[in-house]
């Protein structure tokens, strides 16, 4: 049940909360009663008390309450008992970067979450890592005041949820968290592909959908490998800051490597394994990359689909889109459209598939991304913000090709031509972090 409160402030007395009478009983409180009131990591013992002379939907907070714990009246609280507790909120931490004035140059982006506020509710802090108090379990960052429609700075306690989008957190960071809020904190978790990849290979729903996948110990392993797959992709074991790198073997002396950030390309001649060798090490360090095949290979039709899923408010996961990249321009150097939404037509018309076959294809897709995510949390870590990106080859073989497990770009949607979608997603991440804020 949602319990909107219209909160006010009490300058009369001291440790009170005071409910009408309707309100109380909504939440379970029938007479005056001792309760700790709760607002993200702290807590405050006080009196409630029952009053029709409020507003049926109002709370009257004592003043020193409401400064001991922090509380923004301007925000829209829910109010619930949990236990022997009465929580406010939902207080919601989007942990965006470790310094303060890098979360400050963000808040424009970051407002795009709340623009369905109302749907979400509660006090939503933007913070970094260089202004935590470690100690009195306090924040100094940016609360979204939605009657000013604006970002104010102030200190807050710790949040009740704290989504974490930034790769700048440690695991040390997200262990304090969690020793003082609890199982809250997502996106918390530092894996990398090779983790990943040898987790999923021990799964049999999963495995059978993989490339073949090395680690790269030394140059002697991409040399072997390219010999038996002559199309690879060397990618680093993590994601931020570093692209994957496509190595071509296009004849027996001369390797094709392009950067699939950048699209750069560079064609190197070579005479024997050790000038082979020898390319290789410029561009890659032992215990830094993994090694895996290609599936777009030369000749072979492949189209390839990335799925953009996320916990919902019941902490489900849930395929909220799915993208693809446009045909090949003829006029434009073979240079490829923006991308846009993968539909089943599109499967329809690349597998020359029936209506119904297309229709369990698409389905198929969804589901294996989703039993993908899942098997990754059997590894004991939290997240909620992921995409997974497949290839379909022309006789309908399915692979994984990666996983964006950090912070997924979402603005995907954006250059698909399809805004509600991007701010859907961006609801239903706050939305899971209302979840586990208690609400």
């Amino acid at each position: 049940m949602e319990n909107v409160i219209l909160l006010s402030s009490d300058n009369h007395t001291k440790g009170k909360l005071t409910l009408h009478h309707k309100f109380a009983e909504s939440i379970g409180i029938t007479r005056p009663t001792i309760r700790n009131i709760r607002f993200g990591a702290k807590t405050f013992q006080t009196t409630v008390d029952i009053s029709d002379e409020l507003p049926s939907n109002g709370a009257s907070l004592s003043i020193d309450i409401l400064d001991r714990l922090n509380i923004p009246q301007h925000c829209q609280l829910e109010i619930k008992q949990s236990g022997s507790e009465i929580q406010i909120g939902p207080f919601i931490g989007l942990l965006a970067g470790y310094y303060f004035s890098s979360i400050k140059k963000n808040l424009s982006h970051l407002r795009d979450y709340i623009i369905h506020y109302r749907e979400i509710k509660g006090a939503i802090l933007v913070f970094s890592l260089d202004h935590v108090d470690k100690i009195n379990h306090t924040v100094k960052g940016y609360l979204y005041n939605p009657q000013a429609k604006q970002w104010e700075e102030g200190t807050y306690p710790y949040p009740a949820s704290i989504f974490v989008m930034t790769s700048s957190v440690s695991s040390a960071w997200i262990h304090h968290f969690k020793k003082i809020v609890g199982n809250v904190v997502f996106n918390d978790f530092n894996l990398n592909r090779w983790s990943i990849h040898k987790k999923l290979t021990s799964s049999l729903g999963v495995k059978c959908y993989l490339p073949d996948t090395i680690l790269y110990g030394s140059p002697q392993d991409l040399y072997f490998f390219l010999k038996k797959f002559p199309n690879l992709t060397v990618k680093p074991l993590n994601c931020a800051n570093r692209s994957a790198i496509k190595v071509l073997l296009k004849d027996s002396t001369t390797l094709v490597i392009t950067n699939l950030k950048k699209m750069a390309t560079k064609s190197y001649k070579f005479n024997n394994r050790d000038q082979a060798y020898s390319i290789f090490s410029k561009y890659f360090k032992a215990g830094e990359f993994l090694i895996q095949e290609s599936i777009d290979v030369t000749g072979y039709r492949t189209i390839s689909v990335r799925i953009v899923t996320v916990k919902n408010q019941l902490g489900q996961w849930q395929a909220m889109g799915l993208f693809t990249r446009g045909e090949q321009s003829e006029n434009n150097s073979g240079q490829f459209q923006p991308l846009v939404n993968f539909e089943k037509g599109m499967v329809k018309d690349f597998l020359h598939q029936s209506d119904l076959l297309a229709s369990l294809t698409y389905k198929e897709l969804i589901h294996i991304a989703i039993d993908t995510l899942k098997e990754i949390e059997c590894m004991g870590v939290h997240f909620a913000n992921a995409a997974v990106d497949m290839t379909i080859g022309e006789l309908g073989d399915i692979w994984i090709s990666d996983i964006d497990h950090c912070h997924p770009s979402h603005e995907m949607a954006l250059v698909a031509g399809d805004p509600d979608l991007y701010y859907e997603i961006l609801k239903t991440n706050l939305l899971y972090a209302k979840k586990l804020a208690g609400f």
